[in-house]
């Protein structure tokens, strides 16, 4: 699975927020089939920027970058290698603030999830999830658009078997209870617009406790 061609050109353009740039980055560093095309989407832009006549940059900006490459390397942040045991891809890694993870449950064992950003335009949400081999996670409502990038392992629902590098998506109004891979760890890169509501039980719980 793979993005559409609309999610490309959102990314291509710059129309894309930041947590739904980031997912999509993480999917291109393995698929060059979509590279190919994230690069066909972008090339009329530039045409256009090349065609354009050149303009000297302003002389602030040239002083900003000798600032820059002069100043002294900041120390290392305790918690530069918060994320190092982590299978995200570098492109993620890199945007991600310097902050202790926070895993949360899914109301089962051998599930949790932690969010890694929000976007500040859109407020849509990055989460990190992690899902033991042979578990299923709870039956859930999509409340916005979910986007899912396996990074590891895989995961099996209504609509087919998704392994490392696939990028899927779920509509608002759809559901389902993905279901791990039995001798593998799942780990996946999830961007949801809105929190997905539980169904059953765990939804009555989830009300009292949100």
């Amino acid at each position: 699975m793979h993005p559409s061609e609309e999610t490309l050109l959102a990314v291509a353009s710059g129309h894309a927020d930041q947590t739904l740039r980031l997912l999509v980055e993480g999917h291109l560093d393995r698929c060059a089939a979509c590279r190919s095309t994230v690069g066909e989407l972008s090339a009329g832009g530039g045409a256009m920027l090349a065609a354009l006549e050149a303009e000297a940059a302003p002389d602030r900006l040239w002083q900003a970058l000798r600032e820059r490459v002069t100043a002294p390397e900041p120390p290392p942040s305790p918690l530069a290698s918060a994320y190092d045991h982590l299978p995200l891809p570098d492109s993620v890694r890199q945007e991600l603030p310097l902050r202790p993870l926070r895993w949360r449950s899914a109301f089962v064992k051998g599930l949790r999830f932690s969010v890694l950003m929000r976007d500040a335009f859109t407020g849509s949400f990055l989460l990190l999830g992690h899902m033991s081999p042979k578990k299923i996670f709870p039956r859930h409502i999509h409340m916005g658009n979910e986007d899912v990038l396996v990074l590891a392992g895989g995961y099996e629902d209504e609509r087919g078997t998704f392994e490392a590098g696939a990028f899927v998506s779920y509509e608002p109004g759809s559901q389902h209870g993905p279901m791990t891979e039995p001798d593998e760890e799942c780990w996946t890169l999830v961007r949801l617009e809105q929190p997905n509501r539980f169904l059953g039980w765990r939804g009555v719980l989830q009300s009292i406790l949100t």
